[in-house]
């Protein structure tokens, strides 16, 4: 069975996306009790981070399970038709696995949601600064961060989207009728797909640097003195 290209992965392009970093005052664990506002933020801001954690742990699992499903294509590409009976059973092994990728999205994307909610608590502190300039900082910051987050939420309905269009594909390689040319249009349409997953991606990692740089930038500018993980 000759066909051309195959579905594109996404694990290198998830495992590549860019994580927060993590800051930690050097003297030492705030209280709390007596903090300056911008001492607040910080700790929303630095909470937020920690609730990412569930996202970054899917990063690996998902790659390990695209890789799978790209070996196991593979397989049923070579078999031809020549045993039918193989094709199905390694297009329902995919199909799980594929479904194995839907829960840990729906994780992912809860723990982007949480900490996303999390970080819109420095509004709160916002009235309680005194200099303008952090003010404008903190606006810069949430401008940032709302651009990361619609990033994301492109990024994942694009993913889900590939989901959709990976079942399809394994579907449709249990059939026994299937002709080469609906084969190669759906293989089109999961290229296609995570093509302009992979450019999400890249947005989504611009968005996270400039976060990142402005968030440093805040701390320095509020002398918070921090040190990096």
């Amino acid at each position: 069975m000759d066909v051309v290209g195959k579905k594109l992965g996404m694990g290198e392009a998830i495992l590549s996306i860019k994580r927060w970093a993590i800051a930690v005052f050097a003297i030492g664990i705030l209280t709390g009790c007596g903090e300056r506002p911008v001492e607040t933020v910080y700790h929303h801001l630095e909470a937020a981070v920690e609730l990412e954690i569930p996202f970054e742990k899917q990063q690996e699992p998902m790659q390990k399970a695209e890789l799978k499903e790209n070996e196991i294509f593979d397989q049923i590409i070579s078999l031809g038709l020549s045993d039918f009976e193989e094709i199905v059973s390694l297009a329902e092994e995919a199909i799980i696995s594929i479904e194995s990728r839907e829960a840990m999205i729906q994780k992912e994307k809860q723990s982007i949601d949480e900490s996303y909610n999390e970080f819109l608590n420095i509004k709160e502190q916002v009235d309680k600064i005194n200099k303008d300039e952090l003010i404008t900082m903190l606006q810069e910051l949430e401008d940032s961060m709302n651009t990361r987050y619609s990033n994301y939420n492109e990024l994942n309905e694009l993913y889900v989207q590939t989901l959709t269009e990976d079942r399809t594909l394994f579907e449709l390689l249990k059939k026994e009728e299937l002709t080469l040319e609906d084969l190669q249009d759906q293989i089109n349409i999961v290229n296609e797909l995570y093509e302009k997953v992979e450019s999400k991606k890249e947005d989504f990692n611009t968005s996270t640097d400039t976060y990142n740089q402005l968030k440093r930038q805040f701390y320095e500018m509020a002398e918070l003195n921090v040190q990096y993980e």
